[in-house]
Parts: structure tokens; sequence; C-alpha cells
């Protein structure tokens, strides 16, 4: 179940058209960073995000060397 909400939420950033700033305050998502932004959303970012937010948010030290 939360992977199909992992690949859900992933899809529904690659929507994004060249965001600059995506805020994923507060989620529960640790361990799961490199999926959601680069499984599917990094393949459609044409420029790299100027701000990423993610306070209050549990990571993992692979979501850090990811990061």
């Amino acid at each position: 179940e939360s992977e199909m909400g992992i690949r859900c939420l992933a899809g529904e950033l690659g929507k994004l058209q060249s965001p600059k700033e995506l805020n994923l305050g507060s989620s529960r998502l640790s361990g799961n960073w490199r999926q959601i932004l680069w499984g599917h959303f990094s393949f459609s970012l044409q420029a790299p995000l100027e701000s990423l937010e993610l306070a209050f948010c549990s990571l993992l030290p692979a979501d850090f060397s990811f990061l």
C-alpha cells in the first residue's frame, strides 16, 4: 500500500512543469527520497530545483547520501 502511494506521489510530481521550489515538509517518506525524486520526477526537470524543503522530515543515512 505504501509502495503504491510512493509511486503515485512520484508520478504526480513528475507532472509538474519546471518547478523551482518543492516543499515536502512533515512528510513520512524516510528512505524513499531516491525513488520519489529520481525515479520519475528528475527526468521531467528542465532546470535544477532552486529550493527543496524537507522540514520536520525524518531522513535516513541513505536519504542524506542521495540528497
